[in-house]
C-alpha cells in the first residue's frame, strides 16, 4: 500500500490517482516526485499549494478538465455552456472544444459528442451526451443520451474511450 502525500487515503500500488482527493501519486525508488496538486483537491488541510500551480489556473473562476492519458489540461472556453466533440472539414455545425489534438476519431469521440453546461447560480456542473455514436459515461455509468447528469469533483468523464478528470473550485463542490 501507498499513501497519498495530501490527504493520507491508502491505495494500492501502483496507482496513479488517489481515489480520495485525485491528487496525482507518484513514486520513485521511494521517493515522491514533483506532481501537479491543485488547491481545490485538499479536504480540510490548511496547506499552500499556490506555488506548485500555474498562476493561470489559479486564476481561473471555472472548472478544469485534465486529460489523464496526456496529463494535461484540456482549454474550454469562458462560457456557462459549451459542447465537446471533434472538427471535421465542411461541418456545418462545429464544437466549442475541439478534441483532434487528442486523437478524436481514434477515440471514438464524437463530431458532437456532449454538452457541459455550468450553473452560477446553483453552483453545479453537468453533462448531457447528444445522442454520440460511442456515448459517454461517468465514472464507468453511462449516461443515456440526452439526460442531463451532474459533475462533481474527481469525477471521471469519458466520451467514447477519451477519458478526462473534472476539477472543481472549492466554491462549487
Amino acid at each position: 500500500m501507498i499513501t497519498c502525500k495530501v490527504c493520507n487515503n491508502q491505495e494500492y500500488q501502483g496507482v496513479l490517482f488517489c481515489g480520495e482527493c485525485g491528487s496525482q501519486v507518484a513514486f520513485t525508488s521511494d521517493k515522491m516526485v514533483n506532481t501537479l496538486v491543485y488547491p481545490n483537491q485538499i479536504r480540510g488541510l490548511e496547506v499552500d499549494f499556490s506555488q506548485t500551480i500555474p498562476k493561470k489556473l489559479l486564476e481561473n473562476s471555472t472548472f478544469i478538465l485534465y486529460s489523464t492519458e496526456r496529463e494535461e489540461v484540456i482549454e474550454i472556453p469562458e462560457q456557462n455552456e459549451f459542447t465537446i466533440g471533434r472538427f471535421v472539414e465542411g461541418q456545418v455545425i462545429t464544437p466549442d472544444v475541439d478534441l483532434n489534438n487528442y486523437e478524436a476519431y481514434d477515440m471514438g469521440i464524437s463530431r458532437l459528442h456532449a454538452t457541459i453546461r455550468i450553473n452560477t447560480e446553483k453552483n453545479t456542473i453537468s453533462v448531457v451526451d447528444l445522442g454520440s455514436a460511442n456515448g459517454s459515461s461517468v465514472n464507468g455509468y453511462e449516461i443515456p443520451a440526452n439526460s442531463e447528469v451532474p459533475l462533481n469533483h474527481g469525477d471521471v468523464l469519458s466520451l467514447g474511450k477519451f477519458n478526462m478528470k473534472v476539477i472543481l473550485p472549492k466554491d462549487m463542490k
